[in-house]
């Protein structure tokens, strides 16, 4: 091993693998410090594993709806099993190649946890020290639970444990209607489980734009899941047959009943194995502070990704990886993580970048929206998924994109182009006159961005203008 590395990253997920690659193209040396496999939360017990599980739901959903038009003549059965079987298949390939890329570009990795006991250097649970010029603090998040009264009882699961059952339990319940709850929540219904969702806030999913959140709501019945929303949950209790869980609404108490309760109410930045306080570094509500170029209060120490507590997604750290990377090299580049686009895979997927209508309605500044509904669109109604919306923000004053949000089948590959409109600053007619290929999803995209120009010529959208 080197005796001083150009750079030590602590953390093997999203932000610290992409640190590592990007620094060795560069030509530095790195450490890689990582106690579990590489990948971290998301590749190993997150995006991945539960994409692997969509996939098979969307096979399911396609089956159900092809009986109940004509097309096959029965639906075919569950198997759960082989649906985690080929979720472990698609996890642990994705995990060795990433290895094995790993050790071809040179970097060297340290199966261990690590502690930052001073600037530039890494103590490993395997009694070795590493030294380097800068280090990367990439230990991603954590789940996070309110303390409630039986939460540590046998059933009551992490995302992690829950991606490892193998049986469909009958009654799921989830704590928690955000985006990581939702996900869970779609998957489990569409295999079988009656699930009930319970959120503190008054409706779910409170980062998406609150008319996609009621539309997608307005969905939840169709799909056997069960909503309530503004509870406070007071006691989880085991039963004979299972389950309960106590909870307050509107000033009266109430129960929901599961075989399984799936906690999901968040995740906060992981500062394990850093002692802040010693290291002079500051943090700022539980998360490390970093300036414009991801530098750390103290000087060679850098963090990325979720540590940092911006926005905990895996594409924000990737791209915070890079950039600290070329930080460290030279590279002065700051980090401009202002435009991100999101999504939620639930049934149908949302997918948004920007404000939220809301958001924008309170900055004070004057905007037009255009929603195109799909089932104006070809391409959806021949999949049979025309459940969905594309929304998309104008600012009157400059007459620039500056957000949008989508609802429907694969909204997840559509949200990117839209992405670029906001950063880039473009207006409605950018993306109108960009010839989109027939027939596909991205039609809807141009016909409601025509809906703020002379109107689609398709179909109609509707528009509004503030004030």
């Amino acid at each position: 091993m080197a005796s001083l590395f150009d750079i030590i990253v602590v953390g093997g997920g999203p932000g610290g693998y992409v640190t590592a690659l990007r620094a060795r193209q560069l030509g530095l040396s790195v450490a890689l410090i990582e106690r579990e496999r590489v990948g971290g939360v998301c590749l190993n017990r997150g995006c991945i594993p539960t994409k692997a599980l969509l996939a098979d739901v969307e096979g399911l959903q396609w089956a159900r709806r092809s009986f109940k038009a004509g097309v096959i003549a029965s639906i075919p059965e569950v198997n759960f099993g082989g649906m985690q079987r080929r979720k472990t298949e698609v996890v642990s390939k994705m995990v060795s190649n990433l290895e094995a890329f790993l050790a071809a570009r040179g970097v060297t990795v340290v199966s261990a946890s690590a502690t930052i006991p001073e600037p530039g250097v890494a103590l490993t649970s395997i009694g070795e020290t590493i030294r380097g010029r800068n280090t990367v603090v990439a230990t991603g998040s954590r789940s996070w639970a309110p303390p409630i009264p039986g939460a540590d009882l046998p059933g009551v699961l992490t995302t992690r444990q829950l991606l490892e059952i193998q049986t469909v339990p009958a009654r799921l319940a989830v704590i928690g209607g955000g985006m990581i709850g939702q996900e869970f929540a779609a998957i489990f219904a569409a295999v079988g489980s009656r699930v009930t969702v319970l959120e503190a806030l008054d409706r779910i999913l409170n980062e998406v734009d609150a008319e996609m959140a009621r539309k997608y709501s307005s969905l939840l019945p169709a799909l056997g899941i069960t909503a309530e929303v503004g509870v406070q949950v007071r006691a989880i209790e085991t039963r004979s047959d299972g389950l309960r869980i106590v909870y307050e609404k509107r000033g009266r108490e109430k129960v929901v009943d599961a075989d399984v309760i799936l906690m999901a109410t968040g995740r906060r930045p992981n500062l394990e194995g850093l002692d802040p306080e010693k290291l002079g570094m500051r943090t700022v509500h539980g998360a490390v502070h970093v300036d414009g170029f991801l530098e750390t209060s103290v000087p060679g120490i850098y963090a990325v990704g979720d540590v940092i507590g911006r926005r905990m997604l895996a594409h924000v750290a990737y791209y915070h990886g890079e950039i600290v990377a070329e930080n460290i090299a030279g590279r002065r580049k700051p980090a401009a993580d202002d435009v991100v686009p999101a999504c939620a895979f639930t049934t149908p997927q949302i997918a948004w970048v920007g404000m939220t209508e809301e958001q924008v309605a309170a900055s004070g500044r004057g905007y037009r929206t255009s929603t195109f509904s799909l089932t104006q669109s070809g391409k959806a109604l021949a999949m049979g998924e025309p459940r969905g919306w594309i929304k998309l923000i104008e600012c009157t004053e400059t007459g620039r994109l500056i957000a949008a949000h989508l609802m429907g089948p694969h909204v997840s590959e559509l949200i990117s182009e839209l992405a670029l409109a906001v950063r880039l600053g473009l207006s409605a007619k950018d993306v109108a006159d960009t010839i989109h290929p027939h027939p596909t999803l991205s039609e809807a995209v141009r016909e409601a961005a025509l809906g703020l120009l002379d109107g689609p010529i398709h179909a109609t959208a509707r528009t509004k203008k503030f004030p």
